[in-house]
């Protein structure tokens, strides 16, 4: 039975082992796709917007500089949602803004306000394409950290399923671009990789008021 185990225990440490870390000079591809949970912080507000999930995925390449040194710049396509369009109006008072029948900003008016009362038209629904330039630096075989620097320019964003309303556009609460730092690990095995980042905005992503993102991704890539 010990045997059994040992021999269990070495073929796993093996299969671990075979990852597919590349070598000094090689250029890799990587599509992945996954999941992100993102919440947000709004100024004027002292708890956390709520939070959803949203979808993740696209492509990025790798080049080793060293053994254990990899740069790699990526495309995705990401859902920054939230169920809380306060990052949208960042904290601003609504009941004052509706009392005197004007929006945010003034540029919300009445219905639309009343209607972003309600909590399931509150729900934000924002993708972005994403660029992340990362290093990355393996501590051991397969196994890596990594941070950089990404850009974040807005594709749609909706508010309670809509995009539009009464003439004004979901996309005027926002910034068409933001930065922000992704700071993570990653774990090979053989051509699957396994990557996990947190990314926090550098700079603000509302058009008016200031908000941050915050968000936890988990992807599966295939590196070829």
């Amino acid at each position: 039975m010990i045997k059994r185990i040992f021999v269990l225990v070495v073929a796993v440490a093996m299969a671990i082992s075979a990852s597919a870390q590349s070598d000094a000079g090689s250029l890799t591809w990587q599509p992945n796709v996954g999941v992100t949970y993102t919440t947000g912080i709004v100024d004027g507000l002292d708890d956390p917007v709520d939070g959803a999930y949203g979808l993740t995925f696209g492509v990025e390449a790798m080049y080793m500089l060293k053994e254990k040194l990899g740069i790699a710049l990526g495309l995705n396509y990401t859902g920054y949602n939230v169920d809380d369009d306060d990052i949208a109006y960042s904290g601003y008072d609504r009941y004052r803004y509706y009392d005197y029948g004007y929006g945010y900003g003034g540029y919300v008016n009445g219905s639309i306000y009343e209607r972003a009362l309600d909590p399931d038209s509150r729900k934000a629904r924002n993708n972005y394409f994403y660029i992340p330039a990362t290093v990355s630096y393996y501590i051991f075989q397969g196994f890596a950290v990594k941070s950089g620097i990404g850009l974040n320019i807005l594709s749609t964003a909706k508010m309670g399923g809509r995009s539009e309303d009464d003439g004004v556009k979901v996309k005027d609460f926002y910034k068409p671009v933001f930065v922000s730092m992704p700071v993570g690990v990653s774990y090979e095995i053989k051509n699957l990789v396994f990557d996990a980042r947190y990314t926090f905005s550098l700079s603000n992503v509302c058009e008016y008021g200031d908000g941050m993102f915050a968000s936890l991704s988990l992807t599966v890539g295939y590196k070829f």
